[in-house]
Protein backbone atom coordinates (compact mmCIF):
# COMPACT_ATOMS: atom_id res chain seq x y z
CA UNK A 1 0.00 0.00 0.00
CA UNK A 2 1.24 3.33 -0.46
CA UNK A 3 2.08 5.51 1.92
CA UNK A 4 1.13 9.39 1.82
CA UNK A 5 3.13 11.93 3.67
CA UNK A 6 2.10 15.14 4.18
CA UNK A 7 3.90 17.87 3.52
CA UNK A 8 2.31 19.55 6.77
CA UNK A 9 3.76 17.01 9.20
CA UNK A 10 7.30 18.10 8.11
CA UNK A 11 8.42 14.55 7.23
CA UNK A 12 9.55 16.20 3.58
CA UNK A 13 10.51 19.40 2.78
CA UNK A 14 10.08 22.20 0.02
CA UNK A 15 12.48 23.50 -2.38
CA UNK A 16 11.10 27.47 -2.93
CA UNK A 17 12.63 28.09 -7.08
CA UNK A 18 12.48 31.69 -8.47
CA UNK A 19 12.66 32.61 -11.46
CA UNK A 20 12.31 36.62 -11.59
CA UNK A 21 12.40 37.01 -15.13
CA UNK A 22 9.51 38.00 -17.96
CA UNK A 23 10.84 36.46 -21.17
CA UNK A 24 14.80 36.85 -20.80
CA UNK A 25 14.37 40.23 -19.56
CA UNK A 26 15.24 39.57 -15.27
CA UNK A 27 13.24 41.69 -12.42
CA UNK A 28 11.35 43.64 -15.17
CA UNK A 29 7.47 43.85 -14.73
CA UNK A 30 6.25 40.28 -14.22
CA UNK A 31 9.85 39.34 -13.29
CA UNK A 32 9.37 41.24 -10.27
CA UNK A 33 6.53 38.96 -8.96
CA UNK A 34 8.66 36.39 -7.13
CA UNK A 35 10.90 38.75 -5.10
CA UNK A 36 7.41 40.37 -4.67
CA UNK A 37 6.05 37.03 -3.13
CA UNK A 38 8.64 36.34 -1.45
CA UNK A 39 8.99 40.00 0.13
CA UNK A 40 5.35 40.32 1.13
CA UNK A 41 5.33 37.43 3.51
CA UNK A 42 4.82 34.11 1.18
CA UNK A 43 7.67 31.98 3.65
CA UNK A 44 5.97 32.92 6.36
CA UNK A 45 2.26 32.03 5.24
CA UNK A 46 3.76 28.66 4.24
CA UNK A 47 5.52 28.28 7.14
CA UNK A 48 2.22 28.42 9.54
CA UNK A 49 0.80 25.68 7.26
CA UNK A 50 3.98 23.61 9.23
CA UNK A 51 5.87 23.31 5.75
CA UNK A 52 9.24 23.95 6.35
CA UNK A 53 11.65 25.39 2.91
CA UNK A 54 15.08 23.32 2.59
CA UNK A 55 16.50 25.53 0.32
CA UNK A 56 15.43 28.85 -1.66
CA UNK A 57 17.09 28.53 -4.99
CA UNK A 58 17.00 31.21 -8.15
CA UNK A 59 17.47 30.52 -11.70
CA UNK A 60 19.55 33.05 -13.91
CA UNK A 61 20.63 33.80 -17.89
CA UNK A 62 24.07 34.27 -17.89
CA UNK A 63 24.53 37.28 -20.19
CA UNK A 64 27.28 35.25 -21.91
CA UNK A 65 24.65 32.80 -22.91
CA UNK A 66 22.21 35.58 -23.72
CA UNK A 67 22.01 35.33 -28.09
CA UNK A 68 21.04 38.93 -29.57
CA UNK A 69 17.38 38.48 -31.41
CA UNK A 70 16.58 34.93 -30.34
CA UNK A 71 14.19 35.98 -27.41
CA UNK A 72 12.36 31.88 -27.66
CA UNK A 73 16.40 30.22 -27.21
CA UNK A 74 16.91 32.65 -24.32
CA UNK A 75 14.14 31.38 -22.62
CA UNK A 76 14.94 28.01 -23.46
CA UNK A 77 18.25 28.82 -22.18
CA UNK A 78 17.27 30.09 -18.97
CA UNK A 79 14.64 27.62 -18.91
CA UNK A 80 17.57 24.58 -18.44
CA UNK A 81 18.81 26.51 -15.16
CA UNK A 82 15.18 26.33 -13.77
CA UNK A 83 15.52 22.63 -14.86
CA UNK A 84 18.58 22.28 -13.07
CA UNK A 85 17.07 23.45 -9.68
CA UNK A 86 14.03 21.31 -9.92
CA UNK A 87 16.23 18.29 -10.56
CA UNK A 88 18.23 18.97 -7.92
CA UNK A 89 15.02 19.87 -5.13
CA UNK A 90 13.57 16.01 -6.87
CA UNK A 91 16.49 14.15 -6.28
CA UNK A 92 16.66 15.77 -2.74
CA UNK A 93 13.65 14.20 -2.36
CA UNK A 94 11.34 17.16 -2.08
CA UNK A 95 8.77 18.71 -4.26
CA UNK A 96 9.51 22.17 -5.49
CA UNK A 97 7.28 25.53 -5.83
CA UNK A 98 8.28 27.77 -8.49
CA UNK A 99 7.74 31.09 -8.65
CA UNK A 100 7.85 32.74 -12.06
CA UNK A 101 7.04 36.27 -14.11
CA UNK A 102 5.10 34.06 -16.85
CA UNK A 103 4.13 31.59 -18.78
CA UNK A 104 7.20 29.95 -20.51
CA UNK A 105 8.83 29.33 -18.01
CA UNK A 106 6.91 26.07 -17.36
CA UNK A 107 9.36 24.88 -20.35
CA UNK A 108 11.89 24.90 -18.07
CA UNK A 109 10.12 23.08 -14.91
CA UNK A 110 8.66 20.40 -17.25
CA UNK A 111 12.22 19.94 -18.67
CA UNK A 112 13.75 19.35 -14.53
CA UNK A 113 11.20 16.36 -14.10
CA UNK A 114 12.42 14.58 -17.09
CA UNK A 115 16.16 15.15 -16.13
CA UNK A 116 15.21 13.70 -12.34
CA UNK A 117 12.73 11.18 -13.08
CA UNK A 118 14.00 9.81 -16.52
CA UNK A 119 12.63 10.67 -20.38
CA UNK A 120 11.00 7.45 -20.40
CA UNK A 121 8.71 9.01 -17.41
CA UNK A 122 4.93 9.22 -17.66
CA UNK A 123 4.86 12.94 -16.40
CA UNK A 124 0.96 14.71 -16.89
CA UNK A 125 0.51 18.40 -16.97
CA UNK A 126 -2.26 20.17 -14.77
CA UNK A 127 -2.49 23.85 -16.43
CA UNK A 128 -4.69 26.22 -15.04
CA UNK A 129 -5.31 29.07 -16.33
CA UNK A 130 -7.83 31.53 -18.16
CA UNK A 131 -6.33 31.01 -21.26
CA UNK A 132 -5.48 27.87 -23.66
CA UNK A 133 -1.21 28.98 -23.86
CA UNK A 134 -1.75 26.61 -26.82
CA UNK A 135 -0.99 28.79 -29.62
CA UNK A 136 1.66 28.19 -32.22
CA UNK A 137 3.52 30.69 -34.87
CA UNK A 138 1.19 29.76 -37.31
CA UNK A 139 -2.15 29.54 -35.19
CA UNK A 140 -1.16 33.01 -33.14
CA UNK A 141 -2.94 36.46 -34.00
CA UNK A 142 -0.30 38.50 -31.22
CA UNK A 143 3.01 36.51 -31.47
CA UNK A 144 2.67 36.44 -27.50
CA UNK A 145 5.28 34.12 -26.80
CA UNK A 146 3.87 33.32 -23.41
CA UNK A 147 0.35 32.63 -24.97
CA UNK A 148 2.51 29.12 -26.80
CA UNK A 149 4.33 27.59 -23.29
CA UNK A 150 1.74 24.75 -23.63
CA UNK A 151 1.74 23.67 -27.15
CA UNK A 152 5.69 23.89 -26.69
CA UNK A 153 5.96 21.38 -23.91
CA UNK A 154 3.39 19.48 -26.18
CA UNK A 155 5.98 19.24 -28.98
CA UNK A 156 3.30 21.60 -31.25
CA UNK A 157 6.05 23.88 -32.03
CA UNK A 158 9.21 25.50 -30.72
CA UNK A 159 11.62 23.00 -30.90
CA UNK A 160 14.73 25.27 -30.67
CA UNK A 161 13.31 26.50 -27.63
CA UNK A 162 12.45 23.29 -25.87
CA UNK A 163 16.15 22.26 -27.15
CA UNK A 164 17.55 24.98 -25.53
CA UNK A 165 15.83 23.94 -22.09
CA UNK A 166 16.88 20.32 -22.43
CA UNK A 167 13.22 18.75 -22.39
CA UNK A 168 14.18 15.14 -23.47
CA UNK A 169 10.81 14.67 -24.87
CA UNK A 170 7.37 16.70 -25.60
CA UNK A 171 4.68 15.45 -22.96
CA UNK A 172 1.58 13.55 -25.00
CA UNK A 173 -1.47 15.79 -25.59
CA UNK A 174 -3.53 13.02 -24.03
CA UNK A 175 -1.23 13.62 -20.51
CA UNK A 176 -2.53 17.08 -20.28
CA UNK A 177 -5.40 18.86 -18.66
CA UNK A 178 -6.04 22.96 -19.47
CA UNK A 179 -8.50 23.85 -17.20
CA UNK A 180 -9.85 27.21 -15.85
CA UNK A 181 -9.78 28.39 -19.70
CA UNK A 182 -12.07 31.22 -20.64
CA UNK A 183 -10.86 32.75 -23.79
CA UNK A 184 -9.22 30.95 -26.59
CA UNK A 185 -8.19 32.23 -29.37
CA UNK A 186 -10.21 30.75 -32.63
CA UNK A 187 -7.30 29.30 -34.64
CA UNK A 188 -5.78 27.80 -31.25
CA UNK A 189 -9.09 25.98 -29.82
CA UNK A 190 -9.59 24.01 -33.30
CA UNK A 191 -5.98 22.81 -32.66
CA UNK A 192 -6.58 21.99 -28.95
CA UNK A 193 -9.86 20.13 -30.03
CA UNK A 194 -7.52 18.08 -32.70
CA UNK A 195 -5.29 17.02 -30.24
CA UNK A 196 -6.31 14.70 -27.14
CA UNK A 197 -6.00 17.42 -24.65
CA UNK A 198 -8.50 17.44 -21.70
CA UNK A 199 -10.28 21.11 -21.59
CA UNK A 200 -12.47 21.89 -18.46
CA UNK A 201 -14.18 25.68 -18.58
CA UNK A 202 -14.15 27.74 -15.77
CA UNK A 203 -17.52 27.34 -15.27
CA UNK A 204 -17.41 23.57 -15.76
CA UNK A 205 -14.48 23.46 -13.16
CA UNK A 206 -16.98 25.17 -10.88
CA UNK A 207 -19.97 23.62 -11.54
CA UNK A 208 -19.51 19.91 -10.69
CA UNK A 209 -16.86 16.64 -9.97
CA UNK A 210 -15.75 16.76 -14.29
CA UNK A 211 -12.10 18.13 -12.91
CA UNK A 212 -11.67 15.80 -10.24
CA UNK A 213 -12.88 12.93 -12.58
CA UNK A 214 -10.03 14.01 -14.89
CA UNK A 215 -7.58 14.10 -12.54
CA UNK A 216 -8.60 11.05 -11.01
CA UNK A 217 -7.61 9.35 -14.81
CA UNK A 218 -4.43 11.76 -15.01
CA UNK A 219 -3.05 9.99 -11.63
CA UNK A 220 -3.77 6.57 -13.14
CA UNK A 221 -1.81 7.30 -16.10
CA UNK A 222 1.21 9.07 -14.81
CA UNK A 223 4.49 8.64 -12.95
CA UNK A 224 4.47 12.43 -11.64
CA UNK A 225 2.30 14.79 -12.16
CA UNK A 226 3.53 19.03 -13.00
CA UNK A 227 0.68 21.49 -12.03
CA UNK A 228 0.93 24.77 -13.30
CA UNK A 229 -0.60 28.09 -12.32
CA UNK A 230 -1.56 31.49 -13.89
CA UNK A 231 -3.25 33.93 -11.46
CA UNK A 232 -5.51 35.29 -14.00
CA UNK A 233 -7.44 31.80 -13.17
CA UNK A 234 -8.82 34.29 -10.42
CA UNK A 235 -11.58 37.05 -11.51
CA UNK A 236 -9.86 40.21 -11.92
CA UNK A 237 -11.21 42.08 -8.90
CA UNK A 238 -8.82 39.22 -6.84
CA UNK A 239 -5.70 40.12 -9.31
CA UNK A 240 -6.57 43.71 -10.32
CA UNK A 241 -3.25 44.22 -11.61
CA UNK A 242 -3.11 40.84 -14.15
CA UNK A 243 -2.09 41.57 -17.28
CA UNK A 244 -4.02 39.44 -19.11
CA UNK A 245 -7.50 39.78 -16.92
CA UNK A 246 -10.40 37.77 -17.87
CA UNK A 247 -13.58 38.28 -16.44
CA UNK A 248 -16.05 35.52 -14.46
CA UNK A 249 -12.86 34.15 -12.83
CA UNK A 250 -12.96 31.97 -9.85
CA UNK A 251 -12.76 33.12 -6.26
CA UNK A 252 -10.21 32.12 -4.32
CA UNK A 253 -12.21 29.28 -2.37
CA UNK A 254 -13.22 27.83 -5.78
CA UNK A 255 -9.34 27.77 -6.95
CA UNK A 256 -8.52 26.17 -3.67
CA UNK A 257 -10.96 23.51 -3.89
CA UNK A 258 -9.12 23.12 -7.47
CA UNK A 259 -5.80 23.03 -6.34
CA UNK A 260 -6.23 20.70 -3.46
CA UNK A 261 -7.70 18.38 -5.89
CA UNK A 262 -4.39 18.11 -7.81
CA UNK A 263 -2.25 18.71 -4.10
CA UNK A 264 -3.63 15.57 -2.95
CA UNK A 265 -3.27 12.98 -5.71
CA UNK A 266 0.08 11.95 -4.31
CA UNK A 267 1.54 12.52 -8.00
CA UNK A 268 2.46 16.12 -7.52
CA UNK A 269 6.05 16.69 -7.64
CA UNK A 270 6.14 20.52 -8.86
CA UNK A 271 3.97 23.53 -8.70
CA UNK A 272 4.80 26.67 -10.81
CA UNK A 273 2.65 29.76 -10.11
CA UNK A 274 3.32 32.63 -12.42
CA UNK A 275 1.89 36.06 -14.01
CA UNK A 276 1.53 37.75 -10.59
CA UNK A 277 2.37 41.47 -11.53
CA UNK A 278 3.79 43.60 -8.31
CA UNK A 279 3.04 47.11 -10.36
CA UNK A 280 -0.22 49.27 -9.87
CA UNK A 281 0.34 50.66 -6.57
CA UNK A 282 -2.91 49.12 -4.91
CA UNK A 283 -3.97 47.19 -7.75
CA UNK A 284 -0.63 45.06 -7.43
CA UNK A 285 -0.35 44.73 -3.74
CA UNK A 286 -3.92 43.13 -4.20
CA UNK A 287 -2.78 40.58 -6.74
CA UNK A 288 0.49 39.93 -4.29
CA UNK A 289 -2.26 39.25 -1.37
CA UNK A 290 -4.47 37.05 -3.12
CA UNK A 291 -1.90 34.52 -4.47
CA UNK A 292 -0.27 34.36 -1.26
CA UNK A 293 -3.68 33.78 0.04
CA UNK A 294 -4.51 31.23 -2.23
CA UNK A 295 -1.15 29.25 -1.97
CA UNK A 296 -1.24 29.53 2.15
CA UNK A 297 -4.91 28.45 1.95
CA UNK A 298 -3.79 25.14 -0.45
CA UNK A 299 -0.37 24.15 0.15
CA UNK A 300 -1.35 22.38 2.91
CA UNK A 301 -2.64 19.73 1.31
CA UNK A 302 0.33 18.74 -1.04
CA UNK A 303 0.98 15.11 -0.11
CA UNK A 304 3.26 12.35 -2.06
CA UNK A 305 3.56 8.96 -2.09
CA UNK A 306 6.59 6.94 -1.37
Amino acid sequence: MQRKVALGAREVDLYLVSVPYRYDEPNQGLGGGPAALIDTGLEKAIGKQGISIRKTLTANLDPADREEGRTAVNIGTLGASTAILVAEALADGCPALVLTGDDTAAVGVVSGVQMAKGAEARIGVVWLDAHGDFNTPETSYSGILAGMSLSIIAGLSGPNWRRAARMSAPVPTSRILLAGVRELDEKEEALIRATDVTVITAKELQAGDQFQRAIDRLVADCDAIVLHLDIDLLDPHLVPSTTTPSENGLDLEAAASALKSVLESGKLVTWTVCNVNPGGGQRGERSISSTIELIANSIGSWTIAS
